[in-house]
């Protein structure tokens, strides 16, 4: 491979437009290279390669903003009624303010993940018999008193306790069918 040599000025311009426009290929055509060079740069240039990353996070910032400014403040938008742009008595056209719930949500979402959405810390007791299955159900019950589960999340844990409860019996009754088919062998 060969090095690929881009002047200072060349690198400036391709990360202040990398953070600028979030694109590489944007930002590799204002400043004059292709994308192809300042990939073969990011490679062998790790000062450069940081340069990139901050870039690349200074304009995740700008859209962040742009998506909370549209989610918070809202969009003007004109009023349009019957397909008509609807005007005031001046011939204006008539704007609304729209807010944006999606990004509003994927915003929260982003910061805040609803609780199914985080990791449980909960250690479910050991099932080593059907004995210590009504231990687990307790340990779950007390787990949403506290709110450390959800109801939903101790209802999938209930169904394996449950389901594990079962398998327990099934293998004790295998292992006492064995044991009468031995004896009357």
């Amino acid at each position: 491979m060969r090095k690929s040599k881009l002047t200072q000025a060349c690198q400036r311009r391709f990360v202040r437009a990398l953070s600028e426009t979030g694109s590489v290929s944007k930002a590799a055509a204002l400043a004059r290279t292709s994308r192809t060079r300042v990939y073969e740069l990011r490679k062998v240039d790790p000062a450069f390669a940081a340069a990139w990353e901050e870039a690349e996070e200074i304009a995740a910032d700008r859209l962040e903003d742009e998506a909370r400014r549209r989610a918070v403040e809202g969009v003007s938008e004109p009023l349009v009624s019957a397909g008509k742009l609807v005007r005031d008595d001046d011939g204006q056209p008539i704007t609304v303010q729209r807010y944006s719930d999606k990004i509003l949500l994927a915003l929260m979402n982003a910061r805040r993940p609803p609780p199914r959405e985080r990791s449980v810390r909960f250690q479910l007791p050991a099932l080593r018999s059907t004995a210590d299955a009504a231990d687990a159900m307790a340990a779950i019950a007390a787990a949403v008193a506290s709110g450390a589960l959800t109801p939903g999340e101790a209802a999938e844990l209930s169904r394996l306790v449950d389901a594990y409860t079962r398998a327990i019996d099934t293998d004790q009754i295998i292992q006492r069918l064995q044991a009468l088919e031995a004896k009357l062998k």
